[in-house]
């Protein structure tokens, strides 16, 4: 808990209380506290719950947002349930409406427990209940029946059952013979007192009694009128049979259950909610048993037949709505459909409100969480499912094994997910301990939980080999997959991860013996899979077969892969991103021929147009960053497809489209076209001078030189992508221990693999210009092309350059000169938590001095301040600190003195000529996500700054003041169009006086026309 805010939160109420003002509630200041409480509450605290709570009320009172009062309720409800503090009088009501649920939760769980503390939990609840329920109100003698109910049960935890013996004495004494007038009623007496013994005790032998008197009070209602008394008599049968099917399972029960129970539900009252609610119960497990999905649509409509008939404040309504999140999460696993998993979430919801403490319903909403996650790849779902699972195993008590083996599994398995997700070690470390916790912890005779227990695990060791190159994860995998086929042979998943997982050993070893064993697992898992498992069945063995093809070259094995292929994308509702996956592996299939070029770029060719649909598929921009990052390298791929089937045209098309997804759906005016912009189109842009775009398989590179007259392809040998991570790889070591000769190494590499060998083909072609735009792809986007050299001659010597994110973004020549409009600085010399910019001062000056800007420094740049600045801004200047965030770089940011300033904080549609960003690594991504990273410097970009400048690293405070200087003495003179003449000549003149220093002339780099 955040106690400083908390201690806000509680002078805010206080003031409230003194002064009857609850607008001092929706004041600014109290937004941050009010956040930052309400994201660390725990509704084990009460104290801080009834802070919370109140602080909310009032909020509600000076709002009548009810966005407000259902948080209040929810924060409020434990206060009321498990303490005897003073609430609200106003809002006791409504807690008792939405408490009374889990009260009657308590006082089940008590009856299941010879605790008396649990009985005193229920009975202190109930009592609380009753206390705030309001004298008229139409639930008030129900809720008075059932403090009795819960006062009798904790009389009998303390050994006094003395009353309820006297009463079942009594009526048995009563009971007449069969025959006699008085029997039914002498017989329902019995029964009454016979629940009543049981509902204390729980005693197996009351309930058989109870449940012989239920039957014969049942065979008479079935011959009379379906009236109240009736339907009674046949729900009370049929939900006694229920419930000794829950403790003895015997199939026959649960279906004269159903009988009974639908027989009841047929006359109206206020008692048919729940009958309904369990009569839907009673079906859901009748499904089960008979492995009939059809029956799930009959329990769902009765369900939610009881949320029409109940109202909110119904005891059973979070019963209801839990009912019909479990329904439609469970036919959702068997159809898939968004719509099931929508409601399930939906409802699910609603059952927390008022079930505050109920862990199976946090457990569910844990899986339901999860399943979207799955589905949309949001990473906010899969978050708030690791702060669900840790929430359940925290309160589990220590003994209960069988539920801690459950949520240490669950948490394993979305630690794992986290970690795929954003590649925190601590998470996938903790995955392995959990998930062999979980292990421990299930009988060996439970091989269904087992089973699923070792493949979990087992996946958590693949992530570590996959991942993190542990190989020595991928024995133990195997092992575990091997353990789990032992305990159960006819399980499709299992044999289905056994077979990935010798797929990947057979990449290590080469031994044809494990792609045999990885088949033949393979179509074994196909005999059990579900239509949902096939597809990645079948393409994990035209994987395995391809590769055993080349290790035998015996064709079968390439028809047989096709044509699994073929079934798989035969498929119903088969995802973009499953299509894509097959797409790929025909591509591979295509290339083992020679005679297969066009074969394989229609593959590639449907692979691209699908990117949107994954790339698009929520609203939440790193989200979708993160969905394209999983397929980059498509474009490079696609492009070197087309190459090869000599179409140079669609090369560049299918490189276009492949990138730049998420540009396009914010056009902006540095943001010409769209994804399908013909290659016609795109050599337009080049009539200033060539466009080269840069990428790299592993087969090796291609540039594709882009000109007026059309598209020319130069095939790049040398650069293979492993050798270019490789690469990347000691650039940032070079820069991070200063090893200056390290960097020209590199520079060297590109000048020798890349530059030369395009600006050489330029010449051959008789192109004489200065000016060259880069438009690199994928890893290539993260290496300074435009400084590549090996001290003799280099690109800075022949032609001065500049950036693209894509070829389509290159803005149109101005019709008119940049008009002179408003400058600003923003100057941190003084950053809060980080190291002093002296040179930050310096910039400022001189900018201040040559285009009379307006100056905000320090305390005065702040965020609102900057971006209230920028619609009338021409140019802008950054002297500061910046963050890059690789992983997603939408994250990444300028710090200012306040909050800081990242890519999507940016207005789109901006008309400005400058963003000079003197900071460090404004243009850094990880290379998995190069094709459509919006670091700092593209975003400026995209915004509507023409012009641009950014930096690969982190540069030399003084050395960037210096080329800043001369930057802008150049755009004093001349104007911001001369940007990148600008800053090629600052860089030039700082390379001449230190050659041997890349670090301070090699980062800088300018992106626009």
């Amino acid at each position: 808990m955040d106690t400083h805010a908390l201690q806000e939160l509680i002078a805010c109420v206080n003031r409230v209380t003194g002064t009857g003002d609850v607008g001092l509630t929706l004041a600014d200041e109290m937004a941050r506290p009010l956040s930052a409480v309400w994201q660390s509450w725990d509704d084990a605290d009460t104290e801080s719950s009834q802070v919370l709570g109140v602080f909310l009320f009032y909020r509600y009172l000076a709002a009548h947002d009810r966005t407000d009062m259902l948080m209040a309720i929810r924060t409020l409800t434990p206060c009321l349930l498990y303490s005897d503090m003073a609430l609200p009088p106003d809002m006791l009501p409504f807690l008792a409406d939405y408490g009374v649920c889990e009260a009657e939760r308590l006082r089940e769980d008590a009856r299941s427990s010879p605790d008396p503390a649990r009985a005193e939990r229920a009975a202190f609840a109930w009592q609380r209940i009753v206390m705030a329920t309001e004298g008229d109100h139409p639930q008030r003698e129900e809720r008075e029946r059932a403090l009795r109910r819960a006062l009798r049960l904790l009389a009998a935890r303390r050994g006094d059952t003395a009353h309820l013996d006297r009463a079942v004495a009594a009526a048995r004494a009563g009971l007449v013979p069969h025959g006699h007038r008085d029997r039914l009623a002498t017989c329902h007496e019995l029964l009454l007192a016979l629940e009543e013994r049981y509902e204390a005790t729980g005693n197996a032998e009351d309930h058989e009694a109870a449940l012989r008197c239920a039957e014969e009070l049942a065979a008479y209602a079935h011959t009379s009128a379906r009236d109240a008394v009736g339907c009674s008599l046949l729900f009370s049968f049929g939900e006694k049979l229920y419930q000794r099917f829950l403790r003895d399972p015997n199939t026959a029960d649960l279906r004269r259950a159903i009988g009974f129970l639908q027989d009841s539900v047929e006359f109206p009252g206020p008692h048919l909610p729940t009958r309904l609610l369990v009569l839907s119960r009673a079906l859901s497990l009748w499904s089960a048993a008979a492995r009939d999905p059809g029956i799930v649509t009959e329990a769902i409509a009765r369900a939610e037949q009881a949320e029409e008939l109940a109202l909110r404040n119904h005891q059973d309504y979070p019963l209801i709505k839990w009912q019909i999140a479990s329904l439609y999460f469970a036919r959702y696993r068997t159809t898939h459909s968004g719509d099931d998993l929508d409601r399930a979430a939906a409802a699910i919801l609603e059952a927390t409100l008022c079930l505050t403490r109920e862990l199976q319903i946090t457990a569910l909403q844990s899986d339901i969480v999860f399943a979207q996650y799955e589905r949309t790849d949001n990473s906010e779902h899969l978050l708030r499912v690791l702060d669900l699972r840790e929430r359940v195993l925290r309160k589990l008590p220590e003994d209960d094994d069988f539920s801690r083996a459950d949520a240490l599994y669950a948490l394993s398995q979305a630690q794992m997910h986290w970690y795929r997700r954003m590649g925190s070690f601590w998470h996938l470390d903790n995955a392995v301990d959990n998930g062999r916790a979980a292990l421990d912890l299930v009988a060996t005779t439970d091989v269904r939980r087992r089973q699923k227990f070792l493949c979990g695990l087992g996946n958590v060791h693949m992530a570590r080999f996959t991942m993190r190159s542990e190989r020595d994860a991928l024995p133990e995998a195997i092992d575990l997959f091997r353990e789990a086929i032992a305990d159960a042979p006819d399980r499709c998943l299992p044999l289905a991860l056994l077979a990935a997982a010798l797929g990947y050993r057979y990449d290590l070893t080469r031994d044809i013996a494990d792609l045999d064993e990885s088949i033949a697992a393979g179509e074994r898992a196909l005999e059990f899979a579900s239509a949902h498992q096939r597809a990645d069945i079948l393409l994990d063995l035209s994987v395995a077969r391809r590769m055993r093809f080349g290790g035998t070259g015996d064709a079968t094995d390439l028809d047989h892969a096709r044509a699994g292929l073929a079934e798989a994308l035969a498929l119903p509702t088969l995802s973009a991103r499953k299509r894509i996956r097959i797409g790929l592996e025909q591509a591979e299939l295509a290339s083992l021929s020679s005679g297969h070029p066009a074969e394989r770029l229609s593959a590639f060719e449907a692979i691209v147009e699908l990117l949107p649909e994954v790339g698009l598929s929520s609203p939440y921009y790193e989200d979708r960053e993160h969905m394209l990052s999983v397929h980059a390298g498509l474009g490079a791929k696609a492009a070197d497809a087309a190459v090869a089937a000599n179409r140079p045209d669609r090369a560049l098309e299918l490189l276009e489209k492949a990138r730049g997804i998420l540009a396009d759906t914010a056009p902006t005016p540095g943001w010409r076209g769209t994804r399908a912009t013909t290659a016609r189109h795109l050599c337009r842009n080049a009539t200033r001078g060539p466009i080269v775009t840069v990428s790299a398989i592993e087969t090796g590179g291609l540039a594709l030189l882009v000109t007026p007259s059309g598209v020319h392809p130069v095939p790049l040998p040398g650069l293979r992508l492993h050798k270019a991570r490789a690469r990347h790889k000691a650039l940032k070591m070079a820069l991070a221990s200063g090893t200056c000769e390290d960097v020209l190494d590199v520079l060297t590499w590109l000048w020798h693999t890349v530059a030369r060998p395009v600006l050489e083909a330029l010449k051959a072609a008789g192109w004489q210009g200065s000016r060259l735009w880069w438009c690199p792809a994928g890893v290539m986007s993260l290496f300074p092309l435009h400084a590549a050299g090996d001290g003799h001659d280099g690109v800075m010597d022949r032609v001065v350059s500049s950036y693209l994110p894509a070829v389509r973004s290159l803005p149109a020549a101005r019709r008119r000169p940049a008009s002179p409009g408003e400058a600003l600085v923003v100057a941190m010399s003084r950053t809060p938590g980080q190291a002093s910019l002296p040179g930050a001062a310096s910039e400022a000056n001189s900018l201040s001095r040559l285009l009379s800007a307006t100056v905000l420094h320090n305390e005065q740049a702040t965020r609102d301040a900057v971006l209230t600045a920028l619609p009338s801004t021409r140019i802008i200047h950054f002297a500061c600190h910046a963050q890059a965030d690789t992983r997603e770089p939408i994250r990444s940011r300028l710090l200012l003195h306040d909050q800081p300033l990242t890519p999507g904080d940016l207005p789109f549609g901006l008309d400005a000529d400058l963003a000079y960003l003197s900071a460090c690594a404004t243009s850094d991504v990880i290379f998995l996500g190069a094709d459509e990273a919006m670091h700092i410097t593209g975003a400026f970009h995209l915004a509507g700054f023409r012009h641009v400048i950014g930096t690969h690293w982190r540069i030399d405070d003084l050395a960037a003041a210096d080329i800043a200087d001369h930057f802008y003495t150049v755009i004093a003179a001349h104007g911001p169009d001369h940007a990148a003449h600008a800053l090629h000549t600052a860089t030039a003149e700082l390379r001449r006086a230190h050659p041997d220093r890349p670090d301070l002339w090699a980062s800088h780099l300018h992106v626009g026309p």
